[in-house]
């Protein structure tokens, strides 16, 4: 299986039967408000780094649904003290608020938690609406010696609830990078989210893009898998490179992780250097404020 064909499905190998539905295709989601619903914020906000640490759950460690709650709880959309077991209808329309919220989308008006069928409608919803409202761009990078090597793959996730840069690992055979990047872009679509448009560029251009000639510092924020407590750390200056292959002890263990760029990122000067170097189908605008969203 190729890398690209890797990304779109890895959040969903492990989920079970009930789906929801995005334009012709389906989500595979378990069945289950905490289950059904963590694993729609995954899809939607792939390697999404926690917003707070939690120390104690509603839930005894060994209940099937602790790690979604755990999950749901450490991204502020079940807050702590609600009714989980069972699930309260006001805590189920209060977490698809929270969600849909993220992407200034109308709320699904919840149904009834306890019933599979409308848990499903429900997730539907969300994932239609807040799939209209994200906008990733993929980011596709090259190797300097060879134009056809893939040497990094990854998404500029803006319009979200925390803007980031997203790296996926590579299988080890790599892919090759063919001349229609707008369809190498549109690979990397889900059943939660097309992917239209693209930044492609040799690997040290499309680095610089971000770390604008080593002005900004890189922090790795989140992971899949996820990794309670390591998070957020800082890349070593001169170890960016590495971390962009995955060929880095930070990453070593990891299929994709969350990035953002503190600093002076993409200032006029440098993008006015790199500009001419990058492809992308995105205005000069448009691409300056893809860049400077991650941070």
């Amino acid at each position: 299986m190729g890398p690209l064909r890797r990304v779109a499905g890895s959040v969903l190998t492990a989920l079970a039967a009930a789906s929801v539905a995005w334009g012709a295709a389906s989500c595979p989601l378990p069945e289950g408000p905490i289950a059904g619903l963590a694993a729609t914020v995954r899809l939607l906000e792939p390697a999404m780094p926690r917003l707070l640490i939690t120390a104690r759950l509603e839930l005894p460690a060994e209940h099937p649904d602790y790690a979604d709650l755990l999950y749901l709880r450490e991204r502020r959309v079940i807050p702590r003290g609600a009714e989980v077991d069972p699930m309260a209808a006001e805590v189920w329309q209060a977490a698809l608020d929270e969600v849909a919220g993220w992407y200034g989308a109308p709320s699904p008006r919840a149904g009834e938690p306890a019933d599979p069928a409308a848990v499903a409608r429900d997730l539907a919803a969300l994932v239609e609406r807040a799939g209209r409202a994200v906008r990733p761009a993929a980011l596709i990078a090259w190797t300097p010696e060879d134009r056809q090597r893939l040497a990094f793959l990854g998404l500029v996730w803006n319009w979200s609830a925390y803007p980031r840069l997203v790296v996926y690992r590579l299988e080890p055979e790599g892919e090759r990078v063919d001349d229609d990047l707008a369809g190498m872009a549109r690979r990397l679509d889900t059943c939660a989210f097309p992917v239209r448009d693209y930044v492609a560029a040799s690997a040290p251009v499309a680095r610089d893009l971000f770390l604008a000639e080593n002005r900004a510092r890189m922090f790795i924020v989140g992971s899949e898998p996820d990794l309670p407590g390591a998070w957020p750390v800082e890349v070593p200056r001169g170890e960016e490179v590495d971390v962009f292959a995955f060929d880095h002890p930070l990453v070593a263990p990891l299929d994709a992780y969350a990035a953002v760029f503190v600093g002076d990122t993409a200032p006029i000067l440098t993008f006015a250097r790199l500009l001419p170097l990058v492809r992308t189908n995105l205005s000069p605008l448009g691409l300056r404020r893809v860049l400077v969203t991650p941070r």
